[in-house]
């Protein structure tokens, strides 16, 4: 790290920010681009699910995962209903309903054919 840097410490002296020459921001910033490519091509390799962090905080915040992930995908495919779901899934308009509002937990076989129809894995629907 450059000698140039300035540290602008709190009230109790305890480090807040750093003003670090634009040379030094730049490699920082080209590192911090890389490290977000290599994690992406990890997660790719490892077939592990990315959404958006809107997404993600519902998930977290635990709304039902095929509400939230019919929703994300119905901003591509509009017309992705619950009706819509059913169709192309083979599962009951009802029971997706119930397992949307949380009145029933989605089995492993209904999980699998939402998964498919939806392109998201398994364990993700069963969250």
């Amino acid at each position: 790290m450059d000698k140039n840097v300035q540290i602008i410490r709190d009230a109790k002296g305890e480090p807040e920010f750093a003003v670090v020459p634009w040379r030094e921001f730049e490699k920082l910033r080209d590192a911090a681009s890389e490290d977000v490519f290599l994690i992406a091509a990890g997660n790719s390799a490892r077939k592990d699910e990315a959404f958006p962090a809107d997404v993600a905080k519902r998930l977290v915040a635990g709304a039902s995962p095929l509400k939230v992930i019919r929703e994300w995908r119905k901003q591509t495919q509009p017309d992705l209903t619950q009706e819509k779901l059913s169709s192309d899934s083979g599962v009951a308009k009802l029971y997706i309903s119930q397992i949307e509002r949380g009145a029933r937990g989605v089995g492993k076989k209904a999980a699998e054919k939402l998964a498919a129809a939806l392109d998201v894995s398994v364990e993700t629907l069963m969250m």
